[in-house]
């Protein structure tokens, strides 16, 4: 048995998940918690003494040297991506900035790395970080392949009962375009600030909720995206006397939504697994074209139908009975970013946490100074990187050039006979010049 600790990026967004896992995890003799990762994180770490953690994807300087102390504590360290990434197809079309924020800007050191899709599997792998990318497939489907799963939700009785619905009448959801799901509300980052700026978007979304409320006889709710800003949604809402819902976790909506309307969200998908019809209403990812995840043409922005006409949009809504998921779309997504979706991608990664060993362990802290110094540093790869050939295949060792800058600048040397150094670039075993860094 192992006492293993679950931490949260965003528990709006993962509880229902984590949860899964949990179960899965207690099932096999585990002792298991789970806990905000910002918020509680380093008190519940020192509170439940785990022998492993299951942390949010390490993808800033903080969470990597959450995963650093929790190594130095002897627990084994497991990474669960909360969202579908990239497939090979966004990989390639990326420019250097988008890959290097896709295998990740700063090296770190865990016991394995659980994604979705088995292409950003092999695409993490490339890296030859010492620890495995894992595919286990579509986490966020599973909840919907579970028996009996609506039993563990707010009922319709109580759902329209919150928020003063007719049971007999259809209830319509919507939800924002503007924002990232896995942000929190009172967290604040740029690409988040900007996406809160936006005006004229958020406008037309909003005389759109209005016009369908004109123009159709059901219950209507409308739902933000954690880090949304609320005000302007609430005042316009209220003068409509149309709820807004903040505080939900979307599958306890969704379970109690017959018809949604959405802007590109990953929500159609969950819709099509309850056979409920979901459709589009612009298109966030053609608006916002600013990384890998958020693109035009992203297959997102083709498994539900979009429609811009009022009264063809609220005319759709009024006939729809079950999905109307566009097959092709989510079958590209099922062999590209998201993975299986079968409903098992929680055991999968639970059989998989299930085989880490650690023990934790109290330990004197790491300095907080940098003592690295030219001739004696802590990490390896701050002067050299692995490499291989193109040709014969074999692997070999480069000197990075920053690092002889350094050296160069520490020893007063000639710059322009190192540049001629660093520019002698050709595999040491076969002399071929078409090699990988």
């Amino acid at each position: 048995m192992s006492k293993i600790l679950i931490l949260s990026a965003s528990p709006h967004r993962d509880e229902v998940v984590d949860n899964l896992i949990k179960q899965e995890l207690e099932s096999l003799d585990n002792k298991v918690w789970t806990h905000p990762c910002l918020r509680e994180g380093r008190d519940a770490i020192l509170e439940h003494r785990p022998d492993v953690i299951v942390l949010p994807p390490i993808r800033n300087p903080y969470s990597r040297d959450l995963a650093e102390t929790c190594k130095d504590f002897g627990i084994g360290i497991v990474s669960r991506h909360t969202e579908a990434s990239c497939d090979w197809q966004d990989f390639k079309d990326g420019n250097a900035v988008t890959k290097t924020a896709i295998l990740g800007r700063w090296r770190y050191d865990i016991d394995k790395e659980l994604v979705w899709g088995d292409d950003e599997a092999q695409i993490l792998e490339r890296r030859g970080a010492g620890f495995p990318a894992i595919a286990v497939g579509a986490f966020g489907v599973d909840i919907y392949k579970q028996t009996g799963f609506r039993k563990k939700f707010v009922s319709r009785v109580d759902f329209c009962k919150k928020w003063d619905f007719d049971e007999n009448k259809k209830t319509l959801t919507i939800s924002s375009p503007w924002g990232f799901c896995d942000s929190a509300p009172d967290l604040s980052i740029d690409e988040m600030v900007e996406i809160q700026r936006e005006v004229e978007g958020r406008q037309k979304y909003l005389d759109m909720v209005n016009g369908l409320k004109q123009r159709l006889d059901c219950n209507i709710l409308v739902t933000l995206h954690p880090g949304v800003l609320v005000a302007p949604y609430k005042q316009s809402l209220d003068q409509m006397k149309i709820p807004l819902d903040t505080e939900s976790t979307a599958t306890d909506i969704l379970v109690n939504t017959d018809v949604l309307i959405h802007s590109g969200s990953t929500m159609g998908i969950e819709m099509h697994c309850m056979n409920k019809p979901a459709f589009q209403f612009q298109d966030v990812n053609e608006k916002y074209t600013c990384g890998w995840w958020i693109k035009s043409g992203s297959a997102l922005s083709r498994v539900s139908p979009r429609i811009e006409d009022l009264n063809e949009l609220a005319k759709a809504v009024s006939l729809a009975e079950k999905s109307n998921a566009d097959k092709t779309a989510i079958k590209e997504l099922e062999t590209g970013r998201y993975g299986k979706m079968d409903g098992k991608a929680f055991k999968r990664a639970a059989k998989e946490i299930n085989e880490v060993k650690g023990k934790f362990k109290f330990c004197w802290p790491r300095a907080h100074v940098d003592y690295d110094q030219i001739c004696a540093f802590k990490e390896e790869a701050k002067a050299i990187s692995k490499g291989y050939c193109g040709i014969c295949k074999k692997p070999f060792t480069t000197i990075n050039v920053q690092y002889l800058k350094d050296l160069c600048n520490a020893l007063g040397g000639d710059k322009n006979k190192l540049a001629n150094v660093s520019k002698q670039s050709f595999c040491p075993h076969c002399a071929a010049r078409f090699f990988r860094k």
